[in-house]
């Protein structure tokens, strides 16, 4: 072997290692490579594959964990979709015409690789989630996924950019009767909006915390009735009501006085009460927020009247309708209107979303004319 032999067999294996190497390279960047990465995370579940393979049209679009695996959850659980788009991306490589197209995903070129081989990624389309329902008093906030990763908030209530998938969505709403959230599985899929709506009542209503302030509330009232009716109807003594409701006691504390003289004595008890769950509501009007809840009372009444031995029985139950209102300044509920039937047989009974009002060892209120004998304590 000569000289020359020498130096070209060494010429020949480099040019062989330099074309393979750049086969391979050639290749690590191919269209199909993006395809093939595409599906891999799919099958996988892997939002890590893909994360770096995604480019939003519109750059400010997070592509993140949980972004991308929207999309991957979208495409696992909508076969036609995937279908259609794995189709689109074959079609887009057949035919070497990597422009934007109508598909949500599309292969797009993006810089040259090493300088040298063209680059091909995934182009997305991007949407706007628009948040709808709220009131205006109403502030809210956007998250998605099981690290709650937050999403912009955009003008006119509108979230965003995402790219496209399936999102498990957070909708966190705070106002003056505190923080509710709505939890929500939303496709943001073929078009540059999608609306999640809000129930501000629905959510305020549905909460465990806003009904036992409500209940409370009633609670209190139906005790205050007692000590009203054994204290000569002193509207002093109703002590979570509102103005409506003092302005229209004055009128029975009048007609009271008139009266009193020709009664001994009156005892009240209040023995709890029944609520029916489905006939509680909390509404916002007029940027007031108010509740109504019906329930079942009971009181353990007697009156004796003047010269007269024997006391008269005057217990009742009743199925009152209270209307509330929420006071800002106080931050609680007031008893703005009480409606009052008489129960249909006991009705309780069937009512199917019920709680009950219990009144540990009630007292026995009492209220005496001045003057009558006897060993009670006047009130």
């Amino acid at each position: 072997m000569n000289k020359k032999s020498l130096i070209i067999i060494p010429a020949v294996i480099l040019l062989l290692v330099i074309g393979g190497l750049f086969f391979a390279l050639k290749q690590a960047t191919a269209p199909e490579k993006a395809v093939e990465t595409l599906k891999k995370a799919v099958a996988n579940d892997d939002p890590a594959l893909l994360q770096d393979m995604i480019v939003p049209d519109n750059k400010q679009a997070s592509v993140n964990k949980t972004s991308v695996q929207a999309l991957i959850t979208y495409l696992k659980e909508n076969s036609s979709s995937y279908d259609v788009i794995k189709e689109g991306l074959d079609e887009q490589i057949q035919e070497d015409d990597y422009t934007t197209t109508t598909q949500q995903v599309t292969l797009t070129e993006d810089g040259k690789k090493w300088g040298m081989f063209p680059q091909y990624k995934l182009k997305v389309k991007t949407a706007a989630i628009k948040v709808t329902g709220q009131n205006e008093d109403d502030r809210i906030s956007l998250a998605a996924g099981k690290s709650n990763q937050a999403i912009k908030k955009q003008k006119d209530n509108n979230y965003g950019p995402v790219i496209p998938g399936t999102y498990n969505l957070k909708v966190k709403l705070m106002n003056e009767l505190g923080t509710f959230e709505k939890k929500e599985k939303k496709d943001v899929w073929g078009s540059p909006e999608v609306s999640v709506v809000i129930d501000s009542n629905a959510l305020a209503s549905s909460d465990k915390g806003i009904q036992k302030d409500v209940i409370k509330a009633m609670d209190v009232f139906n005790n205050d009735i007692a000590v009203y009716q054994t204290s000569g109807f002193n509207k002093s003594k109703l002590t979570n009501v509102t103005d409506t409701i003092l302005e229209g006691s004055f009128t029975l504390q009048e007609s009271f006085k008139a009266v009193q003289g020709y009664i001994d004595e009156i005892h009240a008890q209040y023995n709890g009460a029944v609520v029916n769950m489905d006939d509680f509501s909390v509404h916002y009007f007029d940027g007031r927020w108010s509740a109504d809840v019906t329930a079942l009372i009971a009181y353990h009444n007697k009156v004796k009247y003047r010269d007269i031995q024997q006391f008269e029985d005057t217990s009742f139950k009743a199925v009152n309708t209270y209307s509330l209102s929420y006071d800002r300044a106080q931050k609680k509920w007031l008893i703005d209107d009480v409606k009052n039937r008489e129960p249909v047989g006991k009705e309780e009974e069937y009512w199917k979303n019920k709680q009950e009002v219990k009144v540990s060892n009630p007292p026995l209120l009492k209220w005496k004319r001045e003057g009558v004998t006897g060993t009670d304590i006047v009130l």
